[in-house]
Order: structure tokens, then sequence, then C-alpha cells
């Protein structure tokens, strides 16, 4: 029974915890977590559960009826911008992976069905015309990562792409073009790192990255018309553009946002969904290592105009300054998280006889990690819900809790504790052969209320 005068966050902690009185793997989604729709239009490390996210913001909004954005500062793949989208919310997300940006970008529209179909055919001719062998991009390594004849294709494929007038339409093929790169290169699809194939498999390999290429983009065109289908349905499309507020940046998250953004005082958002990485990439999930090949096919200036090639200047690139990156005076830093978080504190000084790289990467990333916090905070209204997933990652044979550095991390600054539960995780989307994904069974959620920050 309901007290007449229960609280919000009472009502919202009890319904949560209800869940899994009577099936405690009810979290896991175990046979529920398919990626139907935009959610697969291709394979991205590490991608959260839609029906998890759903559920989560649906039970939010029902007790907390005014909710009207969501924000999420390391949007990924955009599964919570999806979900979003798909309950008619505001949405801002904001990843400091250009692949990424990509995906959502594409994923959040428009949907101009009929003429995307046109110009797939359009640009199919196109291609079939080109009988040029030439590769015209270049880079180091190109001819490790991508046998001859494979890179003459992908050219072709890219050339026909940029000669596509229309942005939009060019984004949802570059898309298509980035899975065609991840299953036509040279390396591993067994694992998100870049992995050099046994040489004699590079040569017999028979395959058409066209071909490919083909399948994709036919395949998407369904995915894109079911999920116009289920917004329609709920009058969340209007001439082919959904009709709220999406805004797609490429921003590092531990950085205050410009003037454009919504940081300024204006416009701040109601809802927190995210899920932040579980450590740094080098040693974790490799986005940036996944994103290279991909990314070197793309017209960078199709994504943001303030990519630069120095996100392409390595392969560690990317994954150098994105959380955890850098590691210098890592240690040094950590007296002053080790105030915000006496977990973070113990933890160090748990790995002090161990070879000094694990407690360095352990300082590095919570350092950025708590670096996020107060510009997250800043987006957030007074009161406003937070969700946030994470995983406790091992380093070296030691188990980091993750889970309680991020909560006093996030209390510190005056947040409420409404309730942290786990979840099983049945089949993680991590590539096989990844000790990281080995030893990630469980993620632990998150519930804080903003104070009035």
């Amino acid at each position: 029974m309901i007290r007449l005068n229960e609280s919000v966050d009472d009502k919202l902690r009890k319904r949560l915890m209800s869940y899994g009185t009577g099936d405690k793997n009810y979290w896991s989604f175990r046979g529920k977590a398919a990626r139907e729709h935009a959610h697969s239009y291709l394979q991205y490390p590490a991608m959260m559960v839609p029906q998890m996210q759903r559920k989560l913001i649906e039970i939010i909004r029902e007790l907390v009826p005014g909710i009207k954005s969501v924000y999420d500062p390391f949007v990924g793949s955009g599964t919570v911008l999806t979900e979003s989208m798909l309950q008619g919310l505001d949405f801002r997300g904001q990843d400091i992976n250009p692949l990424a940006v990509l995906i959502c970008r594409t994923k959040r529209g428009p949907f101009f069905e009929k003429a995307l179909r046109e110009k797939t055919e359009n640009l199919f001719k196109n291609i079939e015309a080109d009988d040029s062998k030439d590769v015209d991009i270049d880079f180091r390594n190109i001819d490790k990562w991508f046998r001859p004849d494979i890179a003459g294709e992908l050219s072709r494929i890219r050339k026909a792409i940029k000669r596509e007038p229309a942005k939009w339409s060019r984004r949802f093929f570059w898309v298509a073009l980035s899975e065609t790169v991840r299953l036509s290169s040279n390396s591993r699809t067994s694992t998100f790192k870049l992995h050099i194939r046994p040489a004699g498999e590079i040569k017999t390999r028979e395959i058409s990255p066209i071909e490919i290429f083909k399948k994709i983009v036919y395949a998407n065109h369904g995915k894109l018309s079911k999920i116009r289908k289920l917004l329609e349905a709920n009058s969340f499309i209007k001439r082919d553009y959904f009709t709220g507020s999406v805004e797609i940046l490429l921003a590092d998250s531990t950085k205050a946002l410009n003037s454009n953004g919504n940081g300024n005082g204006k416009n701040k958002f109601d809802l927190l969904v995210t899920s932040p990485p579980y450590g740094d990439n080098a040693t974790t999930v490799p986005y940036g290592q996944y994103s290279y090949l991909p990314l070197q096919w793309i017209e960078l200036s199709d994504i943001d105009e303030k990519i630069d090639d120095s996100y392409l200047s390595t392969t560690h690139a990317i994954d150098s300054i994105s959380l955890g990156g850098l590691k210098k005076d890592a240690l040094e830093d950590s007296d002053k998280i080790g105030k915000l978080s006496v977990t973070f504190s113990e933890t160090i000084k748990s790995l002090q006889d161990e070879p000094r790289d694990r407690a360095v990467r352990v300082a590095a990333f919570c350092r950025d990690l708590n670096n996020c916090i107060d510009p997250i905070l800043d987006t957030l209204k007074p009161d406003a819900y937070m969700i946030w997933t994470i995983g406790n990652r091992r380093v070296g044979k030691r188990s980091i809790p993750m889970d309680d550095i991020l909560s006093e991390l996030i209390a510190a600054r005056g947040a409420k504790n409404i309730l942290k539960f786990d979840r099983e995780i049945p089949s993680k989307r991590m590539a096989v052969k990844n000790n990281f994904a080995d030893t990630m069974r469980k993620e632990s959620i998150l519930v804080f209320k903003k104070g009035n920050y």
C-alpha cells in the first residue's frame, strides 16, 4: 500500500525494486534484448540494452509527468537517443568519437524514405559505372589493413557517396560504409581492437565490399522504415522530421558547454540517462581503435566541421583523448579525488604493491570521470533525475568498484542517492576475444536526484 504522503523519490525506489521481486533477472532482459530498427544500423562496441533504457525512462516519466527532455553525455551508438525519440522527448547527446556522432546524427533523421530509395538506386548505378581500380585515399599502413582489390571497391563506393548532393543521405550511406569497412578489412571481427588476420586467410578470402555494402544499405532501409512507422504511430513525425528537438555534439564531456549548448542557464534538461566508459579505452573497450579504419574512408566534414586530421593521426588518437587516455600526473591528482570518494582512495592504496601502471590507469580514468560530473550537472535542472549505468572492470586480478566510486563522486555534489541495483549481463555487446568482456558479468544502475546545484 502506498502512503498518501509518500514522496516521489520513495515511489520511484519502490517501483524500481518491485521489478526484481518476482523475477530477480528482470533487468537482465535475457532473451529480450534484441536490437531492432535503428538500433542495429551497425555493430558498435558495448552497446546499451534498448529495452532496459526504455523501461527506466517510462517508469520515471510515469512518476514525474513533466519530463520533456533527456541528456546523454556519452551518447555512443545512440541507444538512449532512439529510445527518447520513440517517447517523443527532446534530446541532446555528445561524444568525443566522430563515428558515434555520425551514427547519432543519422539516427535522428530526417526520414525521407521515398527519396532515399531513389538516391540509393542512383548511388548503385554510379558505383557500377565506375570501373576504376584507383584508390582515392591514403593513410599509414593502408596496404596492411586492406587488400588492393578490396581497397579499390571501397574507393568506388566512397567516390559515389561523395557525389551525392544531400548531406543527410550521405550520412546514411557513410554509416553503411562504416560497417562494410569493418567486415572487409584485414582486421579480425572477433575483437574491437585492430588485430590482423593470418596472412593465408587474407589472401584467400572471397569478399566483395560492394556486395556487402548493398546488402547493408537495403537492410538499413528496412530499419529506417520500421522506426519511421513507430514514430508515425505516435505522431512524432511531421513532414519526414522528428517533431522534437535533437542535438548531437562532437564534444569532450569533461569540459563545460560553449554558448551554443545548454550550459548557459537556459533550456536545461529534465533527465539524464547515460552509461560512461567503465575504464580507459586502451584496456577496456577500444572505441577509438574500432573507429579508426571506418573513419579513414569517410568524408570527415560530413560528420562535423570541427573534425581535423588529429583524430586519425594514429590508431590510438581517439582513445588518448577519451576518459583516462592521458596519464600524466594522474597519481599526483589522487588526493583531490580521494577527498570526494573514500572508495577511490582505498582502491588506489590497494594497488600500491602492484605494478605502478595499474594505479595510474585507475587514477587517470577516475580523474577524468570526476571532471565530467560538474559540467554534466550544470546541464540539468534542479531536482532532475539521473540514471547512470556503470560496470566494475578489473585491473590485474582486482575488481575496481566503479559503481561505488561514481556514486560517491556524484553524492559529493549534493545529489541524492535514490537507489542502486545490479543487473546480470547475459550477452554483453563486446567482441569475443576481449579480456574485459570475459570479466564483465554485471552492471550497476545508479539512480540519483540532482540537488539545487
